[in-house]
């Protein structure tokens, strides 16, 4: 009897086979993915949380993005999908209107440039003005004194003023929607490589499966009913080894329903997070169309072609009386 009893313990090897793949697979997923995935949930809700407080420091709307960029977008992950979402974000059309409204001062300083000069060029006789000297030449005629003093005055508050264009603490418009670039796949699925660990439980069974099949084919390779003095102890040690492998399978596939049900919860848990970042990056930007984008673009380079046309036309003009002056 003891002679069949380590007989049967040494054909069970598969069975501890079995039962150290099943192991090494939960530690796997429990190392890989339910403990990256906890952590996951910590950056999310960190983020999740300076953007609450960001958005509730804008002021009309206005978002820093410099802020936004080194206090929020921190992770490298985070940061990659940042910078691609920010090539989407421009001005919008009522905040160039409002740039060129702020322009004011620069309007005048034009304005009175042209008057000073102007004034300058007909009290010379239409002489090439030397700007080295032109306070020294200005001096002993007050209307020119009174001209300059004004256009130095409205030069120095324009030079005061912060550029509007530049600047990074405004009301922006996003021509994409943040779900484009800050995806489920790309925040949660490829970092915790979700495409594979969603087969743990399918491998679990099967492993749960190989098991059973194996213990009852081993148990009956082993089974001699030719002598009638030992059936009744080789009865007893087939049903033994077969329980054995009945029990490896439920381990299994008990594992395997504990696992899909975690896989799941985690993942669900994960993509509500995903989604309420991309619902409050949304919230703080206007939403727009490319197509604006695009026809804001065709206007900006027609008034630049305007523009070069007149400079153009101003040099030619410059020349001949260059030329005249000869």
């Amino acid at each position: 009897m003891t002679s069949l009893t380590q007989t049967g313990f040494w054909q069970q090897w598969h069975l501890m086979l079995v039962l150290s793949l099943i192991a090494l697979i939960a530690l796997n997923f429990l190392s890989r993915f339910v403990i990256p995935a906890l952590q996951l949930k910590g950056r999310l809700a960190r983020v999740l949380a300076k953007l609450e407080d960001l958005k509730a420091g804008a002021k009309n709307g206005a978002v820093d993005l410099d802020k936004l960029e080194s206090d929020v977008m921190t992770e490298p992950r985070m940061a990659h999908l940042w910078a691609q979402y920010a090539h989407c974000l421009n001005v919008p059309r009522d905040g160039v209107q409002a740039d060129r409204m702020v322009s004011g001062p620069q309007e005048r300083v034009r304005v009175l440039s042209e008057l000073f000069f102007n004034a300058m060029k007909a009290k010379s006789g239409g002489a090439v003005v030397d700007l080295s000297d032109i306070e020294s030449k200005v001096a002993d005629d007050p209307q020119l004194s009174s001209l300059w003093a004004e256009y130095s005055d409205a030069l120095d508050k324009r030079n005061e003023l912060p550029d509007p264009v530049s600047s990074r603490v405004r009301r922006w418009r996003a021509s994409a929607l943040a779900e484009t670039f800050f995806s489920e796949y790309a925040l949660v699925d490829s970092p915790l490589r979700s495409d594979f660990y969603k087969h743990v439980p399918g491998i679990l069974t099967g492993l749960g499966i190989i098991g059973t099949f194996s213990g009852l084919i081993n148990g009956l390779i082993h089974f001699d009913v030719s002598d009638p003095a030992t059936t009744q102890a080789q009865l007893s040690l087939l049903v033994h080894t077969v329980g054995q492998a009945f029990f490896v399978s439920a381990l299994a596939i008990a594992l395997a329903m504990l696992f899909t049900w975690m896989e799941k919860a985690l993942l669900s848990a994960r993509y509500s997070q995903v989604e309420s970042l991309q619902h409050l990056i949304d919230s703080l930007f206007e939403a727009g169309s490319g197509q604006e984008s695009l026809e804001r673009l065709v206007v900006a380079t027609e008034a630049q072609v305007a523009v070069m046309r007149d400079v153009l036309a101003e040099l030619r003009k410059t020349s001949a009386y260059l030329a005249a002056m000869k």
